[in-house]
């Protein structure tokens, strides 16, 4: 028993022993301080070159149309026939709808009849005065041959008057039935509403046998050849746009990039959303865009040429100072700039750096001054 208990202790002793030999020598993987010795510490940099600086402003809006038209009716009525639809191109005066004529033409038909009687009486007044102006004359010639009396002449003279007073009664009130024939010929051919220059119908808001009012919008109407951007801007940035300035835009349909530029700002912000409207001119070149859509936009105020820029990530603060990593050697150095402008990814460095210089972009929090660099990839400048 007693040797069984002092094999068991060996045994112990011996497994002790071997742990023991393990842990004295297991490998340890190197800290950050033996990757400097050996291979540097691995970081993505850029290579500082001078370049164009823009600063711009994103905004959104909707493409629209330097032409667009809201059609509706001149006069109200029942609608007759509609003969365009949503989407469907256009040309110029070609029939769009049609209100209900036929108690127009019923009312026309009316006057016409006014008219013809209007004339046959015209017609016959004329002809009585006509006589009564010639018996006048003949009565003249008499009385001046003292042949007549003067009372006779008069009895002659006031007939004649009278007929010529009655004559232009009958004219004048020819004239007003004719001018109301014109009038009712006016409003049936007002119940013919036509498009007002070749486009696309980009919204329909009737259908056949619907009453509507005079004025109400029942159509719109989009030249898309002459398309624009209408871009809502801040009030805060009206100060830094102006006519001229170039826009770059996309959709959310494509991400294909188009441009145009700013041909006039509203004069007066919305009063809801103190928003400006900028409208942009847009060359449609067969563009995928259409009146309606979403716009995002990207409006340049500013922009400089050859100025030192490096990316935002770059820069890091040093007991409240700016500062970056350069790589001189295959050694990190790091150096206090002085910033201006930024834009989304890019800020401005007024000193501190000089074309050619090796700017650490990635890396850097593993980085120190005189800290070995292993360059995994060069950026390039955007």
């Amino acid at each position: 028993m007693k040797r069984i208990f002092v094999i068991l202790i060996l045994i112990f002793i011996a497994i002790l022993g071997f742990r023991i030999y393990q842990k004295s020598t297991a490998y340890t993987p190197p800290g950050i301080g033996e990757m400097q010795k050996q291979s540097g510490i691995p970081a993505d940099v850029l290579v500082v070159q001078p370049q164009n600086f823009s600063k711009s402003i994103d905004a959104t809006g909707t493409i629209g149309s330097e032409e667009e038209a809201y059609i509706s009716a001149k006069i109200p009525g029942r609608v007759a026939a509609v003969n365009a639809d949503a989407g469907m191109l256009v040309n110029k005066n070609q029939i769009l709808l049609r209100i209900d004529d036929s108690q127009l033409k019923i009312q026309k038909a009316q006057i016409q009849n006014q008219i013809v009687i209007a004339q046959s009486n015209l017609d016959a007044v004329k002809i009585q005065m006509d006589d009564a102006e010639r018996d006048y004359k003949r009565m003249e010639e008499l009385f001046n041959e003292n042949v007549i009396s003067k009372k006779q002449l008069e009895s002659y003279q006031v007939k004649f008057e009278t007929l010529k007073k009655n004559y232009e009664s009958a004219r004048k009130n020819i004239q007003v039935v004719k001018d109301s024939l014109k009038l009712i010929e006016t409003q049936i051919e007002d119940c013919i509403v036509r498009a007002p220059f070749s486009g696309i119908i980009g919204t329909k808001r009737v259908e056949t046998g619907e009453v509507v009012g005079a004025g109400m919008v029942l159509m719109t109407l989009y030249n898309i050849n002459n398309l624009n951007a209408q871009i809502k801007v801040p009030e805060n940035y009206i100060p830094l746009i102006k006519k001229g300035q170039e826009v770059g835009m996309k959709t959310d349909v494509s991400e294909q990039k188009f441009y145009g530029k700013i041909t006039k700002i509203s004069g007066a912000a919305d009063p809801k959303t103190k928003m400006f409207i900028a409208y942009v001119s847009i060359s449609k070149n067969n563009l995928p865009i259409k009146p309606g859509m979403f716009v995002q936009a990207n409006i340049i105020i500013s922009e400089r040429n050859n100025v030192i820029t490096v990316p935002q990530q770059a820069v890091f603060e040093d007991k409240g100072k700016k500062c970056v990593y350069i790589v001189e050697k295959d050694t990190a150095k790091k150096v206090e700039i002085i910033t201006g402008e930024k834009t989304d990814n890019l800020i401005e460095v007024k000193s501190g750096l000089v074309p050619g210089n090796t700017v650490v972009v990635f890396g850097k929090e593993n980085l120190l001054s005189g800290a070995k660099v292993k360059i995994v990839k060069t950026e390039k400048m955007q």
